[in-house]
């Protein structure tokens, strides 16, 4: 199960998302967390704030520590509150201490962002696994950190897992006779040389993907705030309504084409082991969501309308393009090395035109 961070937003969502975990029927279940709402957009600006050598960081980074220990002293009391509250301290030094080194080069490397953007999934898993121990010492709660699991490789396309080592880690981390909750962090990995990295933004989706294969999981439920996949937009069509059942190959055009409520990339590893996913809404628990597998039932006639804004179509077109060889290859190397993502292609029969679709803050670049 995977909750994001508008379900782990405040204490109120934390007792939610506990309720729900206490409900599931399941020996052992897997819960991979994103940082609490609006944290990670936090923790990036302290970068920011750092390159411009503003000792606002440090204001910054107490804001961000209020927000946490106030929701902590909400959930969790006694010796576990105070181990949570010394963690997240010495979290904070570390924090500071890369921060610091950023200004005086007046310079963030992406390696130093995603550094400081990890820890928002570190503090979640902590104190989500702090209150359900908490909750039911019994079954507890025990957290699970992704950087000592999931090992990718850095490509230009993002980042591409290592399966046999990830596997190979899992299976240290995580006993074989596991048996109750284990809260896993969402987004952060590590690279091959065994420095920290990131899935990305959404990568806390992919990561439960990731946790699903790796752990041979039944399925994988994606709670989110909305009660699944829609078929179209609900604040365009107000008659859109939930599709109770997709296949893989519709799920991944619904998402690659705007639908944001799954990201395309998570389905990768889900697909290959044909783990089926469910979209369901963590404040709306009774809603069954929508089942996406293999074996989901086709239906005729239009299932999903998605839409992409902010586009702008570039055409290149000219009589000298008409049966000379490589034109296409020619503009393609260039967008690639421009660094311009292409979205949709059409050419014309008669081969003197072509026309692309990229996304309108790129335009003058393509």
């Amino acid at each position: 199960h995977k909750f994001g961070g508008s379900s782990l937003a405040n204490v109120e969502c934390f007792e939610r998302v506990a309720n729900i975990i206490a409900s599931m029927q399941s020996e052992n279940v897997g819960i991979v967390v994103s940082a609490m709402g609006g944290m990670t957009d936090a923790l990036l600006n302290l970068a920011i704030l750092a390159e411009q050598d503003d000792d606002a960081f440090i204001d910054g980074l107490h804001a961000i520590g209020e927000r946490y220990a106030c929701t902590a002293r909400d959930l969790i009391d006694g010796d576990t509150l105070v181990e949570l509250l010394d963690a997240w301290g010495r979290d904070a030094d570390d924090i500071r201490d890369v921060l610091k080194a950023i200004a005086l080069v007046k310079s963030a490397p992406q390696r130093s962002r995603d550094v400081v953007a990890g820890y928002g999934e570190i503090w979640s898993a902590r104190m989500l696994a702090a209150y359900l121990g908490q909750q039911s010492p019994q079954r507890g709660g025990t957290w699970v950190d992704a950087r000592k699991v999931v090992t990718v490789h850095q490509t230009e396309l993002g980042p591409t897992v290592l399966w046999d080592a990830s596997q190979a880690k899992f299976d240290d981390e995580v006993p074989a006779d596991f048996a109750g909750v284990a809260v896993i962090t969402g987004f952060i990995a590590t690279d091959a040389d065994g420095l920290q990295t990131t899935l990305g933004r959404n990568g806390s989706d992919y990561s439960a993907a990731i946790f699903a294969a790796l752990s041979k999981a039944a399925d994988l439920s994606i709670w989110t705030d909305v009660d699944g996949v829609m078929s179209a937009d609900p604040r365009r069509v107000p008659e859109a309504r939930v599709i109770d059942q997709l296949t893989y190959n519709e799920a991944m055009e619904l998402a690659y084409f705007g639908a944001k409520v799954i990201h395309p990339q998570t389905l990768g590893p889900v697909v290959e082991n044909a783990i089926p996913v469910v979209i369901r809404n963590s404040h709306n628990p009774a809603h069954p969501g929508s089942r996406i597998e293999t074996g989901a039932e086709s239906i005729d006639g239009i299932k999903g309308i998605t839409a992409i804004g902010d586009m702008a179509l570039v055409n290149l077109e000219g009589a000298g393009m008409i049966g000379v060889p490589g034109t296409a290859d020619r503009l393609f190397g260039a967008l690639k090395e421009a660094g311009v993502s292409v979205t949709l292609i059409s050419q014309a029969s008669s081969e003197h035109s072509i026309c692309i679709a990229v996304p309108d803050d790129l335009a003058e670049r393509a």
